[in-house]
């Protein structure tokens, strides 16, 4: 969600908000109010504003008017009018949600990236604060659906700490949740304390960058270790498990950065300032992604830390879990890249064996060639064999001449059991892992794929219920017979 529209809450007064257009909670005749109203054309300067307005003259109820920001530090003020309440059955609802929408087409319009809204018609106008949140939400949530090609930041401001906590709930609740950014209120944090340690740091970002920074990060998973927010130009990360502020990150546009580093032993065991150094670059590049991939940053740094205390890489750890099937609950093993947990079960993981007298680097090596031979492509099947990525081995059988799908269909099947079979017999420590797995069922997990994975990526808890599943899951029941195989084997020499 970096490069497109977002939302915020904030507490705090309207009128000093450094923003492109704050909104007015106008009434028709466009004349100074009280509440908020009142503030923004004493903030503004009274007389410039009032003459701004009487130009216009006049704004229906659900419609908007923009004017200069005059003294403001935001450089429009739009006017919007909203409903009085009265029971509901006069169009209060159609009418509210109108002035937040024709303010959002009015903001960029005029060439606004960022808006300051407070809760309109919820003040003296009597609007039922719940209610008022919900058209506010509905609006901005139909406007960023229907461009999401304008970038626009929504920033609800209140002073009232019920009214705040309302439309933090109401948020939660709404699908425009997806474009909320990230703020201190969000998780349960502490200060860093005293004791602490700071270098430079020295790097630059692009704007992509530094939006996906400031978007912050809320975390939705146990593999989800940080929670992240911006206040200025200022950086809190903190450990999502226990709330402790591990890095303060200051940052200056000479790309002379200042990290500051939780030294408390209690809270953190800091290495040396070179090693916290490389890990906070390592952090941002994963913070700054244009999709930051927890999951995937939880296991990198996992098998970091496994690789310096020389223990097994990642990979080669055998993750047990359960799966729902028709409300049974049997043991599973969910798998999806390489270098991930239970990777060694994976298509792509490096397992050198021979069959059909050559020799293959991988079973994806072995089925992308086996896949051109079927349709008789030979030259691309050698081009198969002189590659060594897996990515590219894919690529190169996409292009076989010939192919028919429903052929390739039935043949995956016949042609995945023996390449199984041979990484895992000819390697004795991958057929112990496969064989250590025992009776769990073995299930591969990619959202992309329908075919070999269960069609559900390996960090959503779908996966856990047979019943989500959107893939046939081909491989996970092949590499089970195999099991099956290499058991009944071991068990007869025995």
């Amino acid at each position: 969600m970096y490069d497109v529209s977002s939302i915020e809450l904030k507490k705090t007064t309207i009128c000093s908000l450094h923003v492109d257009a704050i909104v007015n909670a106008a009434n028709e005749g466009l004349k100074a109010g009280g509440g908020v109203c009142g503030a923004i054309f004493t903030a503004a300067g009274m007389l410039d504003l009032q003459r701004a307005c009487e130009r216009i003259g006049y704004c229906r109820t659900g419609k908007a008017v923009i004017t200069p920001g005059f003294a403001l530090p935001a450089k429009y003020i739009i006017h919007a009018v909203g409903p009085r309440w009265k029971d509901g059955k006069h169009q209060e609802a159609k009418l509210l949600y109108g002035a937040y929408y024709n303010s959002l087409v009015l903001a960029t319009g005029n060439g606004c990236q960022s808006v300051a809204f407070p809760l309109i018609s919820s003040g003296i106008f009597g609007y039922p604060v719940d209610l008022a949140w919900k058209e506010a939400f509905t609006a901005c949530l139909d406007y960023f659906r229907k461009y999401p090609e304008r970038q626009l930041h929504v920033i609800f401001a209140v002073i009232s700490d019920a009214v705040l906590e309302a439309g933090r709930k109401a948020l939660r609740q709404s699908p425009l949740a997806a474009y909320k950014r990230a703020e201190a209120g969000d998780w349960e944090t502490q200060e860093m304390p005293p004791q602490r340690s700071s270098f430079i740091l020295q790097r630059s970002f692009s704007g992509q960058q530094v939006m996906a920074l400031r978007y912050g990060h809320i975390p939705e998973a146990m593999e989800d270790k940080w929670f992240w927010y911006m206040d200025g130009d200022t950086l809190y990360a903190y450990r999502s498990w226990t709330g402790y502020c591990i890095y303060r990150i200051d940052f200056h546009e000479d790309g002379n950065h200042l990290v500051t580093v939780n030294c408390d032993p209690e809270q953190y065991q800091i290495g040396s300032l070179q090693e916290e150094f490389t890990r906070v670059n390592k952090l941002l590049d994963w913070w700054s992604a244009p999709q930051y991939d927890h999951y995937g940053e939880w296991l990198a740094e996992t098998a970091d830390m496994l690789n310096k205390a020389g223990t097994p890489s990642a990979e080669t750890i055998i993750k047990f879990d359960h799966l729902q099937i028709s409300g049974r609950e049997v043991p599973a093993v969910y798998f999806h890249k390489p270098e991930e947990p239970s990777g060694f079960l994976c298509n792509w993981y490096p397992s050198p064996f021979d069959l059909e007298g050559g020799h293959f680097s991988s079973v994806e090596q072995y089925l992308m060639w086996k896949k051109c031979l079927t349709f008789g492509d030979e030259a691309m099947a050698e081009a198969v064999l002189q590659t060594n990525d897996p990515a590219d081995q894919q690529s190169l059988a996409r292009k076989a001449a010939g192919y028919v799908d429903a052929v390739w269909a039935g043949m995956r099947q016949l042609v995945i059991l023996p390449a199984l079979y041979a990484k895992f017999s000819q390697n004795e420590e991958l057929k112990k892992k496969l064989l250590a797995t025992q009776d769990a069922y073995l299930v591969e997990c990619a959202g992309y794929d329908r075919i070999w994975s269960c069609g559900v990526r390996l960090n959503d808890e779908k996966r856990k219920d047979a019943g989500n599943w959107k893939g046939q899951n081909i491989l996970g029941f092949a590499l089970m017979d195999v099991r099956r195989r290499l058991a009944a084997e071991q068990e007869t020499k025995a």
